[in-house]
Order: C-alpha cells, then structure tokens, then sequence
C-alpha cells in the first residue's frame, strides 16, 4: 500500500491517502525544511554591522544550542530518542518551532528581532503546511509534464491571440497614464493590484473545473475500474472483477486536491504566458522609454535607474517604474490569456482530454485502495 500511497503523492493527491494526518503525513515530511527554517529564524539574533566577530559567533552557537536542546526536549516528551528523526510532529514540535528562534534573540535584548521571529515562524508554518499538504512540487513537475504534452496547441492558441494582444498591450504601455498608475505603485497597494488580476484570473479557471470533473468518479463496474487501474500500482490489488462500484464520496480537502491538479497545468500554461509578455514589455522599454520620458510619464521628481547601457550615444535605461509597469501589464495579460483559454473551444476540448484521464485514473486508484484497506470502497 506504500507504494500506492506514493503514487498519490506523485500525482499531486495526497489527501486520497486514508488517514491523512498533519502530525504524521505533512509535517514529517517538512521536518528538513523546519529544520533549514529554524535555523535560519534564529540567525536573527546576529548583528554582523555593530556586533564584534567574536559576539556574532557566540549568538550562532546559542542559536544552534537553542536548537539542540529544543530538539531533545521534544524527544523526551514523545518519548524517543534525544536526537531521534521525529515520526510525529505534533504541538510541542510546533510551539519549538515558533518559539525557539526568538529565544536567542530575547537573551541577547533584541525584542523586535524576537517578535520578528515569532511573526516568520508562524508565516512559515502556514506555507509549509500549504506546500507539502498538497504536495506542490510534485503537482509543478506533474503540470510540466502535462505542459510539454500540450505544447503544441498551446503555441497555436498563443499565435492566434498574441497578434490582438500586443497590439492592445503596447497601446496601453506607452500611454502615460499607466506609468502614472503602474509606475508609481510601491509596496503592498502594487502587490494587491497584481493579486486582484490573479484572483480574477483564477475565477475563469475553477469556472471550467465542475465541466471537467463532471462524471469522472462515476464507475459503472468494476471492469471500467480496473480499465482504469492499468500501470499503476493499484493493479495488482485484489478487488472484485465483477459487480456494481460504490465509490465512497469525495471530502472538501480531496475536491480540492482535484481541483489543484485539474487547473494547475493550465495555471502554469498562463504564468509562462504572462511572463513572457512582462520580459517583452521589459525590453521594449529598456530600448525605447529613455529616462526623462519615464519621470515625465510618471511625474515623479527623480526616478531610480537600475542599469544603465550607452548604445550609438544613446542611453538605455532599466527604472523601478519601467520594471513596475512591465510586470502590470504581464499580470493584466494574464488575465486576457485566461479568459482566451477559457472560451476557445478548441483547446477548452484538448485541455479536458488530456487532463480528464489522469483525473478518471487517479479516483479508480482511490476506489481500490480504500476497498482494499478499509472497506469503506465498494464491496
């Protein structure tokens, strides 16, 4: 069954899983991550600009003394081994985690670096969980396997649509008031505009998921189960060959997981498009928006010029506002590509029969594990 369980893991669902724990199936599996998150969290206490070498390495040692005592502690409460590989990562393996890092920096009177740590610690909590909950990387590699399969109806589509997409784009780029806009945005109000795009965007994508999902979990017998069971490890389970299936239902986290993996190779189809268009956008500017052009757009005083280059005594200039309105427009495309996707036919159609097996595989598999475990599959 371990075998099965890493197929789950590999295609990206991992909540199919039976018993799918935080304390023994995700935060086990980030303990290396922790670790790394841990340390570098602690390294707050550092002061390498005021601090003497000497001071500097006597925090790091207390850094990692915090860690190695921390470590045992924990053990010693589970019952393990002082320096053991935790099997259970439970609260008092959190609560270290949040609060060790801000001990160095609270013995040597750095409350802000203290609360800082605290404040990271939590953050990191939530994006690890997220992370190796529904096993992101595997579901990126899955996406870009999926993704070099359907390169070439990708590239027909994006040939279509780039022509009326440039055309409209390049209008907006070098139209002042964007610069006025883009190019003075700054900070959070800059990542909240580019996330509005996005959220926007992902609107158009789960719009498409209830379509594709439509009927995939409906097996009539067990013959369409085992159809779809071939070269996977579930094929060599002992289950019924005849007779009607009963799938047991779908939780919300495991529609979810489905959910991911169903849009997230078109979600990285999107972002390759959006990022190709903000290099463009990027490009275009560095050899034709010259530096007093971009302050005269943007009405700034002064702008901040990143890179300079002399060609054929001209200046060529890469600016904050010309790097802050090139990735405007490349969010802002990708949302246009978004709805493009979502309303061609023709690679709506491809999409879904690239995808829908994988899907249809993936919840066969989980309808023979779980008979094959607990009797809660078919019987």
């Amino acid at each position: 069954m371990i075998d099965i369980e890493r197929w789950f893991v590999r295609r990206g669902v991992p909540h199919f899983i039976d018993d799918y724990a935080a304390t023994t199936d995700i935060w086990t599996r980030s303990v290396p991550m922790l670790v790394v998150a841990y340390v570098a969290g602690g390294f707050n206490a550092l002061n390498l600009y005021d601090w003497t070498w000497q001071r500097n390495v006597l925090a790091g040692i207390v850094v990692i003394a915090v860690l190695c005592i921390g470590w045992m502690a924990t053990n010693r409460a589970r019952g393990r081994r002082p320096f053991a590989k935790p099997d259970v990562v439970g609260a008092p393996e959190l609560a270290a985690f949040i609060i060790g890092p801000a001990l160095p920096s609270a013995l040597f009177t750095q409350w802000g670096d203290a609360v800082q740590a605290v404040v990271e610690g939590l953050a990191l909590l939530v994006a690890i969980y997220l992370l190796t909950s529904y096993a992101v990387l595997a579901l990126l590699l899955w996406a870009v396997r999926r993704s070099a399969a359907q390169l070439a109806s990708l590239a027909g589509l994006v040939v279509r649509a780039l022509p009326l997409l440039l055309l409209f784009t390049t209008f907006l780029f070098i139209n002042a008031e964007v610069w006025q806009v883009a190019g003075t945005l700054t900070g959070v109000p800059y990542l909240a505009t580019l996330t509005i795009f996005f959220l926007l965007g992902s609107v158009f994508v789960l719009s498409r998921v209830p379509g594709i999902m439509r009927g995939l979990g409906t097996f009539t017998d067990w013959g369409e189960v085992h159809t779809a069971l071939l070269s996977t490890p579930a094929e060599r389970l002992d289950t019924p060959r005849t007779g009607p299936v009963h799938a047991a239902p779908l939780t919300a986290r495991q529609k979810l997981n489905v959910g991911l993996v169903t849009v997230f190779s078109q979600s990285l189809q999107i972002t390759f498009v959006a990022l190709l268009l903000t290099m463009f956008f990027a490009l275009f500017g560095f050899l034709a928006v010259p530096e007093a052009t971009t302050q005269g757009w943007t009405g700034l005083d002064s702008v901040n010029v990143i890179a300079t280059w002399q060609i054929s005594g001209r200046d060529l200039v890469v600016t904050e506002p010309l790097l802050r309105v090139a990735g405007f427009l490349g969010a802002f495309t990708g949302m246009y590509f978004t709805v493009v996707l979502s309303t061609d036919a023709t690679y709506r159609d491809e999409f879904a029969e690239d995808v829908a097996p994988q899907i249809r595989q993936a919840l066969a598999v989980r309808v023979a594990y779980l008979h094959h475990r607990v009797g809660t599959g078919p019987q």
